[in-house]
This record gives structure tokens, C-alpha cells and sequence, in this order.
């Protein structure tokens, strides 16, 4: 499937792994749904069913599972990053739901039950039924032949602090998703920023901050990557070891993006990066970070003792 957007990728990089979709199910699930399901067994899946027409409009993924009586299930996860409310959506979940048992049929197994799960954070609060049958106005008798079913939800667009739940990467990557269309990011950007680099105690936290930042840079307006480095900077006043395994990458690769664009222009990003370290390092380890040479950190640091 081909990745179109900073919002796509990331979503797929983060409940693309087993252990931050496992966390979301945990955390999300309707209890009684959750309790009937092992999620120890939770093994991502191909989509290698559904055709090229379908794929080019979905940002999904499937997760295979067991119920607690021994049978297999499968959970669908469909992401939506729309500005608007797509009451249509809950077609897309019954034509995926179709191919895939479709596929089961062609392939001569039992047919295995799909728990078709929506995750939204855009920038209106959701208000279209999750239910099937409210997409027609049916007279009781009719009812019956209509087909009935409905898909989870979880509306991060106006989640509270309180309703952000879970594990710690389920709480940043949901905090993540929540932020990134909020009008007053940059506001709140010294509080997510907190959440997000506990993350660097874990094993593959450092990995996992990186994809964020990233994210955080792509894929919004709202919030500059000036911000986002002087965010990170305070950390490293803080004395925390920022500098040395996240925040030093991320300045890094926007000093190659500058120098990307043009040298002249990469340059001056250089040398605005580099005076924006010298109020925290010495020159040799700005020179180091940055690829100035010493003399040429030196001139920048005695140009603003000069202003």
C-alpha cells in the first residue's frame, strides 16, 4: 500500500507494532469485547486480499487474534485524518469485510469474524452513528433484511487529558494524534514534549521519538521546527541527556534539509542552528554537532558578544 501522507506513516509505524496496538486495544476496548479476546496472540496480517482500488483509498491495517474459546478473529483498524466527518465511512468497512471473507471462501477456510475498529482525529468532533442500520430511514419490518452491524470508535479529536489512556506509548501515541490538528499545538507543545521523551527509557524509545518528531515536523503547520528544537533545548537545560541521542539527530537532519535546498541557505541554517547551541555548549561540541569548523563557531560566538 502506498504511504501518502505524514499522517499515514505514522500511523502506520506506530500501530503497525503489535505492542502499541495491543496497548490501544487494552486501553480502548469495550471491556466485555476486550475479555473476550487474547491479545497475547496479536500478529499483524497482510492485506494482500483486498485490490488495488481499495488500497489506493485506505490507511488500514489487520490484525489476526483468538478468542478465548480457540477461534481465530481478526480486528480492523481504519485510520481517518479528515477535516470532515465521512458518514460514508462505514461503507468502506463493509466492502473490506466483504473482500476479505470473500478471500476466506476462495481459500476454503471457516469464515472468521472482523471486529472493524476507527480511529479519527480530525479537526470536528465525529457525530455520524456507527451503526449500519442508521444509514437508512427503515420501517420495523424491513429491518431484518437490512445487514446490522456496527464499528468501535475512538474520536481522539476532542479527548481530554483524563480520556487519553493506557500504556505510555499508547498515551503519546494517542496524545500524538490528538495534538497534531489542534489550533494551540504550540502552546501545548512543552507538555507533549515531556510525555513524549519518557519514552527514551524504553528499548526502541529513542527510534519511536524520532518517527514523532518527524511527524510533528510534516505534518502540520501549527507548530515550526524552530519550535521544536527550542522545546528540546530546554530539556537539555534541564540536565537531561536530550542532546546526545534525540534532540542533536533531529537538529542534524534539519541541517541537511537546509543544505538540501541550497547551499546558501543551508549555511545560514547551519549558522543559526549553531548560535542557538552556543548558549548551552562550548564551541567544540557545537562545531562537532553542527560540521562548522572551530574558527568558524568562534566568529559566530564573537559576532553576538558584539551585538
Amino acid at each position: 500500500m502506498a504511504i501518502k501522507t505524514p499522517h499515514d506513516l505514522f500511523f502506520r509505524r506506530s500501530f503497525g507494532r503489535p505492542e502499541v496496538a495491543r496497548g490501544y486495544l487494552q486501553a480502548y476496548l469495550p471491556v466485555a469485547l476486550r475479555d473476550s479476546l487474547d491479545l497475547t496472540e496479536l500478529a499483524l496480517e497482510e492485506s494482500n486480499f483486498v485490490d488495488e482500488v481499495m488500497k489506493a483509498h485506505q490507511t488500514d491495517l489487520l490484525y489476526k487474534t483468538r478468542l478465548h474459546n480457540g477461534s481465530t478473529a481478526y480486528i480492523y483498524f481504519l485510520f481517518e485524518h479528515k477535516s470532515y466527518v465521512d458518514q460514508w465511512v462505514i461503507l468502506q468497512l463493509l466492502r473490506y469485510m466483504l473482500r476479505f471473507w470473500e478471500w476466506q471462501r476462495e481459500a476454503n477456510v471457516p469464515l472468521s469474524p472482523i471486529i472493524p475498529l476507527l480511529v479519527y482525529h480530525g479537526e470536528k468532533k465525529w457525530q455520524v452513528s456507527t451503526e449500519f442500520h442508521d444509514l437508512f430511514d427503515l420501517p420495523e419490518e424491513i429491518r431484518p433484511y437490512i445487514p446490522s452491524f456496527q464499528y468501535d470508535l475512538t474520536d481522539l479529536s476532542y479527548a481530554s487529558d483524563e480520556t487519553i489512556r493506557g500504556d505510555l506509548e499508547t498515551r503519546v501515541t494517542t496524545a500524538v494524534l490528538r495534538a497534531i490538528l489542534n489550533p494551540h499545538l504550540s502552546d501545548t507543545l512543552p507538555t507533549l514534549i515531556d510525555l513524549v521523551l519518557q519514552l527514551r527509557k524504553k528499548e526502541t524509545g529513542v527510534e519511536y521519538n524520532h518517527s514523532i518528531l518527524y511527524y510533528l515536523s510534516e505534518a502540520t503547520e501549527r507548530v515550526s521546527r524552530d519550535e521544536l528544537e527550542k522545546v528540546l533545548l530546554e530539556h537539555d537545560r534541564k540536565g537531561e541527556s536530550t542532546m546526545a541521542t534525540i534532540a542533536q539527530e533531529y537538529i542534524q537532519e534539519g541541517i541537511e534539509i537546509g543544505m538540501e535546498r541550497g547551499i546558501e541557505r543551508g549555511m545560514k541554517e547551519k549558522r543559526d542552528i549553531a548560535r542557538k547551541l552556543l548558549k548551552l555548549h562550548g564551541v567544540v561540541t557545537v562545531s562537532e554537532i553542527t560540521g562548522l569548523s572551530i574558527d568558524e563557531v568562534v566568529a559566530l560566538q564573537e559576532e553576538d558578544r558584539g551585538e
